[in-house]
């Protein structure tokens, strides 16, 4: 089976709320990338409701990107809420994203060098990760709120809105899977540029197996699974350099 993706009519509300993700969503991101979180030492309370907070912000802003399909009568399983169909790529898909995970975590924390030189590299985004069990409790919120959230608005909403302006043929998706996944690892450009390529291509990944599949299923197991598996790493790192440093 061809990549397919299905046409939809896009009306002033959709025009909005694509201005909002693509337009000032980067803004905001930009502008507030700019702000240093070198001084900013956040107790782990804080943390805590950073995740509280981030995670309801996604869900909130998915509920009304939702909403916003549905105004015209659009049905729920067109943004991809639906069970997935079959297609031979997508285990292959999965199996590369995940490995290109597990590498990329070795290559960055496979021994005390290399986490003492990510450390070194990371020391902005540091503080925001959780430390401990407690924290990684609370943060599991926010991981399976942004693997529904995020896929919601950046695959099953804006790959079907972009498909809109460069069609459905094989070139009009995979553009819109491109500017949909460049846009996602732009928004997370507080993790530095190489962590944005990175982001890149799992997005695009991501994006393959949502267009395979024509549902958001797998791509929200997947990415939460990753963010999961990330908040783990972090939460034994920590513990390492605790142990390390005494």
């Amino acid at each position: 089976m061809d990549p397919y993706v299905a046409f939809y009519e896009m009306n002033a509300w959709d025009h909005v709320m694509a201005g909002i993700i693509c337009i000032l969503a980067p803004i905001l991101a930009y502008t507030s990338r700019k702000i240093s979180t070198e001084d900013i030492q956040l107790e782990p309370e804080d943390k805590i409701r950073l995740y509280h907070s981030n995670g309801l912000l996604l869900m909130v802003f998915a509920l009304v990107v939702i909403t916003t399909w549905r105004i015209p009568g659009r049905p729920i399983t067109g943004l991809g809420i639906d069970w997935p169909v079959w297609h031979p790529l997508i285990p292959l898909l999965l199996i590369i994203i995940f490995l290109f995970y597990a590498m990329d975590i070795f290559f960055q924390y496979g021994s005390r060098k290399k986490r003492e030189r990510t450390l070194e590299k990371r020391q902005k985004t540091i503080g925001f990760v959780p430390s401990d069990s407690k924290e990684l409790f609370h943060f599991l919120f926010l991981a399976l709120a942004a693997g529904i959230g995020e896929e919601i608005i950046f695959r099953g909403y804006l790959i079907h809105y972009l498909v809109f302006w460069t069609g459905t043929d094989l070139v009009g998706i995979a553009l819109a899977a491109v500017v949909a996944s460049g846009l996602f690892a732009f928004l997370h450009g507080y993790q530095g540029a190489l962590s944005m390529l990175k982001i890149f291509f799992i997005a695009l990944l991501l994006s393959a197996v949502f267009i395979l599949s024509q549902s958001l299923m797998l791509v929200i197991l997947a990415h939460a699974v990753i963010d999961i598996m990330s908040g783990l790493v972090s939460v034994h790192l920590m513990k390492d350099i605790k142990e390390e440093s005494e």
